[in-house]
């Protein structure tokens, strides 16, 4: 194609003298056919401009015709002719021709190449060398491709081996067949295990076939040695008594591998072969491995499980342990479920109307129970396989003792090139062979081995050494017969249900702190309990069943060398003669004997953790990343789609935070009142505290953790009432401010446990009057009220948009509220806040707010959230120190000569209304006598953490206010605010008032230090040293003895009335400059026409409620809660509306605002 048409690429002057003048007139073309005329029906336009309806006829060539056109017609002709000149093909069957097209070589290409296409190759190349997998495609590099393959000979090789490049590439984009689909049957776990692979739904399903990795080709004696022999003489403890584990890892790590191989193993009593749970880590073991065990589980209602209960029935005869672990995975899932009806992700658990038919009003709340039932399991599940790989897996490996954040994670991305096995979500079957790799009976404790032999006892009522197999079979037939099917009604260890079906909370932390420091045992040879013989000698006969191959063929599997010698096996020679006698050949020892006899790994920081044998320790691995690898709920489909951006967050892993482990997130959600934020009995359960001890102090982490016993925090008292708040925050004495402190301490060090709000009496007294002199300079009422009326007008026009017509929007809270309180900060405390006037700082203002935001959080919210304070701790002492250093330097230079003052003043904004009011303020604290580092940590650090996110957050909740159940308002603020008067700005200020009021929150804690009790209302609460007490201001805000027909906005209450900034000595220092700082920003905002919420979401604050009329906020991605309000966008029509111009009436003169 490409040559019949080169034709078009020869000069013009050639294809003039194609045709000659002689042969047209003589009634010839050049290829000897006829001389015609063309009559190609073109329409004429008329120099009017209308069109001519008689066809035009040209005689001869006309430049109109493509030349490319007519060389072409005339070479098929030529062909044509040729191909009737051949003669007869009786060489094939048929008659018919070979018509086989010769391609031409390379040097036909490169003439084919324009020097565009050169560059284009040098791309290609340049990216397929480079780093990143993503193509930059406004480069247009795949339109260039085309074009060089388009331009290349149509006989080309190359042509035809880029084409098949670029359709390989084109090809490869998307998956074949798709291995994730749309609908409730494929986006949630089936009961089962089942459609984990779309395109094979059985692979891994409950009641199927266990897989064999291992091909068992070596011809095995037959009899083999007895079971109980080979127990007796290399496996049983009996014959050297208890090894404690080398690194002393905790029993903890081993509940949670039995969790696992329960969660992938349950062999059929009735067929050796069929696994009756799923292949996958689906924790099956708390939800159920079919439909029907799944259904026992659940409410079937509010997507809820029954409270602290497990399906699987086997594991009511382990060690309570394990089943305390499933039990906190119960209530996180609960608590998720409710979460996510709170938050409500995009409508999606949205409860039903009322008004529907019976018959669809049920089939709705059954779509909704199971919604929230299916995506609560994805969400607890994300919990557990991140503790499997962050905790679990990297204790297995000693990762923990070590400060590296590295971690075996087999969801991670693969590069395109990658082996094809490494493919993700593809399915898992099984394999019988694991389900003797992970039969750790060597590792049980001694405190274990004990409750094991008292449940024989329990059972069988006599010693398990009395007890035949038989016995055994029958008495364990028996007791899983009499096991209730309803998870709710059966005994866990004794522990006794609250009306509620709760456990309660001191007998499961007791067992779990137990738990944790109970010291596991050593693998390897000759430390399995004696009271296991029965269970391992139908270990044993179940691997003959199943066939499995040797332990040096399921070595080679795994790329290991074979064992030559049976020393090679286990060095102990107490051991390998044994083994000798046993199985004659190194080649012959069973795989179950030789995993559990091998010699136990040493210890290695980091690589061996749990010291396991030699050939466990190399297959695990392989299996944690198949099983993790080949979920499709794991990799594939696991999302923000499916578990909602909340549940995502919610579970994800942090590795700035114990290097990633999650555990402590589960403990602490379970039981929020016996674990402390930094518990290390949360944090790194897996290892006995007084090991964890040693790690840490060799880390330099010791300090990060409380080393104490979890023990039950008595629950806050809370005090509500007018008489009652008052008497707390008036007695300093027996109520202090030990949270604050202890936060300042951890933030500012020493120096922040000196600042004014850190304790009581004559020291702190001191330090907050020379913060109010500092504060409250001459004119500071001007300066505050002239800043905030500058800089709201600058933001909105910073970064506001138009929607269209004369509409604005803009997000109040993120870009207007929460940055003016930063400038003002930033201002009057030097913080170095990055702007167009300061374009050599250091933080945006966003980034500024969050560090303030932070520091707040951790001073004066404590344990607000206890899952989260520990993360919100880590991340708030790096951020803090950085600050305050940065704030130190500055502060250094202002305390210098007046010309390095000087200096240091011009990296403040400029035509600032703080300008002087800013620098006066460092400058006076520096007169006090501290020195700088004493005033930035004690003094300037501790006031900006304490007064930016608190403010922001306070008028955040008047606009919502006035934008909502006040809305009838508005009109009226709107005119007043334009008015620019003093007279309207004092109305102002009790809107403001009044908004706080209705829609504030506000409360404070403090820590009892004598026994007492407090009159709050009608009820005496008691209080004694070292309750929590948090008093609160919302009910007071409603109370018609202080305010008056509560439920209105009034304008006449006296300002003194409103409580919202506090009382006794720790009331808000700078109230009067909040409230001045308040109005002028309501004013501007205010004067907006036609003010109102954004359409949708987007203009709600979205609010999480809790305990006491208090909110917390979700962030603009609905993906986790902050005590602050984040995002909320307003719109209005027209312009900024400046100010009417302020009279002077003494002088009768005006002067701009």
């Amino acid at each position: 194609m490409m040559r019949r048409l080169s034709s078009v690429f020869k000069s013009k002057d050639k294809e003039n003298t194609k045709s000659s003048p002689t042969s047209a007139e003589n009634g010839a073309t050049s290829s000897g056919g006829p001389a015609r005329r063309l009559n190609l029906g073109v329409t004429k336009k008329s120099t009017s401009g209308t069109a001519s309806s008689n066809p035009q006829v040209f005689e001869g060539p006309d430049h109109s015709v493509k030349r490319a056109g007519i060389v072409g017609t005339l070479e098929s002709l030529g062909k044509v002719i040729s191909t009737a000149n051949r003669p007869l093909n009786t060489e094939t069957g048929n008659g018919s021709y070979d018509t086989k097209q010769e391609q031409s070589g390379l040097w036909e290409d490169l003439k084919a190449l324009r020097i565009k296409d050169l560059e284009t190759l040098q791309m290609t190349i340049k990216q397929e060398l480079g780093s990143s997998n993503l193509a930059d495609d406004k480069t247009m590099l795949m339109e260039k491709l085309i074009q060089l393959v388009a331009n290349l000979p149509g006989t080309s090789k190359t042509r035809v081996k880029l084409t098949e490049v670029l359709v390989d590439e084109l090809w490869g984009s998307l998956e074949h067949p798709p291995a994730s689909m749309l609908g409730d049957k494929y986006n949630y776990r089936q009961a089962d295990g089942s459609y984990n692979n779309i395109k094979f739904p059985d692979i891994g399903k409950s009641g199927t076939a266990y897989a064999r990795s291992v091909t068992p080709k070596i011809v095995q004696p037959n009899p083999k040695p007895d079971p109980g022999l080979i127990f007796d003489t290399i496996m049983s403890r009996e014959n050297g008594g208890f090894k404690p584990h080398p690194n002393n890892v905790s029993s903890m790590l081993y509940y949670i591998a039995s969790i696992i191989i329960h969660d992938c193993f349950r062999t059929s009593h009735e067929d050796f072969n069929i696994s009756m749970t799923s292949s996958y880590l689906d924790l099956s073991p708390l939800y159920g491995s079919n439909q029907d065990e799944q259904n026992n589980m659940r409410t079937l209602k509010n997507g809820e499980l029954k409270p602290d209960c497990f399906a699987e029935k086997r594991l009511l005869g382990f060690p309570p342990g394990v089943g305390c672990i499933l039990i906190m995975f119960n209530r996180f899932h609960n608590h998720v479920v409710k979460q996510l009806a709170t938050i409500n992700e995009n409508g999606r658990f949205t409860p039903p109307k009322d008004n529907l038919p019976d018959d669809k009003k049920q089939a709705a709340w059954k779509k909704y129970d199971n919604d929230l039932f299916q995506t609560g399991r994805l969400i607890t599940c994300g919990l557990y396989i991140n503790i499997i790989l962050l905790d679990y897996l990297r204790t297995i490996v000693g990762l923990n003792r070590v400060n590296s954040t590295w971690t075996l994670d087999p969801r991670i991305e693969m590069e395109r090139n990658s082996k094809p096995g490494t493919a993700a979500g593809v399915g898992n079957q099984c394999a019988a062979e694991f389900n003797l790799v992970y039969r750790w009976h060597s590792c049980i404790s001694q405190r274990d081995e004990k409750w094991s032999e008292e449940l024989y006892m329990k059972i069988f009522g006599k010693s398990y050494k009395e007890v035949t197999m038989q016995e055994l079979l029958i008495g364990l037939g028996k007791l899983e017969a009499m096991t209730p099917e309803d998870p709710l009604q059966r005994d866990f260890a004794g522990m006794k249900r609250g009306i509620d079906g709760k456990l309660n909370d001191d007998d499961l932390v007791k067992e779990l702190t137990a738990s944790i420091e109970d010291l596991a045992g050593s693998s390897g040879a000759n430390n399995v309990p004696a009271v296991l013989r029965a269970v391992e000698i139908l270990g044993m006969e179940q691997a003959r069943a199943w066939k499995c191959a040797t332990l040096n063929e399921f070595r080679k599997h795994f790329g290991l060398i074979p064992h030559e010698k049976f020393s090679d096996i286990n060095s102990d020679p107490a051991v390998y003669e044994k083994l000798k006698v046993l199985f004659d050949e190194p080649d012959l020892v069973e795989l179950y004997a030789g995993l559990v006899c091998e010699d136990a790994k040493e210890p290695m920081d980091p690589g061996v953790g749990i010291g396991p044998t030699y050939t466990i320790s190399r297959s695990i691995l392989s299996d944690a990343v198949t099983l993790v690898r080949g979920d499709r709920f794991y990799t594939t489909d696991y999302h923000p789609a499916n578990l909602t951006n909340w549940g995502v967050t919610e579970v994800k892993y942090d590795l700035n935070v114990n290097q990633g482990c999650v555990f402590y997130k589960l403990f602490i959600r379970a039981f929020p009142n016996h674990f402390s934020h930094n518990s290390i009995y949360a944090h790194y359960p897996l290892t006995i505290p007084s090991e964890n001890k040693k790690i840490m102090e060799k880390l330099g982490r010791a300090d990060d953790y409380s080393w104490d016993k979890p023990v039950k925090v008595p629950e806050r008292k809370n005090i509500v009432t007018y008489d009652g708040v008052k008497s707390v925050l008036t007695n300093a004495e027996a109520f202090g401010v030990d949270n604050w402190r202890r936060g300042l301490a951890y933030l500012m060090g020493k120096p922040g446990a000196n600042f004014m709000l850190a304790g009581d009496g004559e020291f702190f007294a001191e330090r907050r009057n020379q913060m109010k002199e500092c504060l409250y300079q001459d004119k500071w009422h001007e300066s505050v009220k002239n800043y905030y009326e500058s800089i709201v007008p600058k933001l909105l026009k910073r970064w506001s948009y138009n929607i269209g017509g004369t509409t604005n929007q803009v997000d109040v809270i993120r870009d207007i509220d929460n940055s003016a309180h930063v400038h003002f900060a930033a201002n009057v405390f030097h913080l170095p806040l990055k702007s167009e006037e300061n374009p050599k700082g250091v933080y945006t203002e966003h980034e500024l707010y969050m560090v303030l935001a932070v520091i707040f959080i951790v001073i004066f919210f404590g344990d607000v959230d206890p899952a989260k304070t520990f993360a919100l701790r880590a991340a708030g002492l790096p951020v803090t120190q950085d600050l305050g250093q940065l704030v130190e330097q500055n502060v250094n230079f202002i305390s210098k000569t007046s010309l390095v003052s000087g200096i240091v003043d011009t990296f403040m904004e400029e035509n600032n209304a703080l300008k002087d009011y800013g620098v006066h303020m460092v400058r006076h604290l520096l007169k006090t006598g501290l020195g700088v580092h004493e005033t930035v940590w004690s003094q300037i650090l501790p006031t900006a953490g304490a007064m930016v996110a608190n403010q922001a957050q306070v008028f955040g909740q008047v606009l919502d206010f006035y934008l909502g159940d006040g809305r009838e308002h508005l009109p009226e603020i709107n005119r007043l605010a334009k008015l620019n008067t003093a007279e309207a700005d004092d109305i102002l200020l009790h809107y403001l008032l009044e908004g706080i009021r209705m829609y504030g929150t506000f409360g404070a804690y403090r820590t009892c230090h004598q026994n007492i009790t407090v009159n709050d209302g009608s009820r005496k609460v008691d209080c004694k040293p070292g309750d929590s007490v948090f008093v609160s201001f919302v009910s007071l805000a409603q109370d018609p003895k202080i305010y008056p027909d509560p439920k209105k906005v009034r304008l006449d209450r006296p300002v003194d009335s409103y409580l919202v900034y506090g009382v006794g000595s720790h009331a808000c220092l700078g109230a009067e400059a909040s409230r001045v700082a308040l109005t002028a920003m309501l004013k501007c905002i205010g004067r907006l026409d036609n003010l109102r919420r954004a359409s949708g979401p987007q203009g709600e604050m979205k609010k999480i409620p809790r305990e006491g009329g208090f909110y917390v906020y979700m962030d603009k991605m609905m993906g986790s809660e902050f005590p602050f309000p984040t995002t909320m966008k307003i719109c209005w029509d027209g312009g900024l509306n400046e100010p009417a111009p302020v009279v002077d009436k003494g002088k009768g003169k005006k002067n701009g605002a």
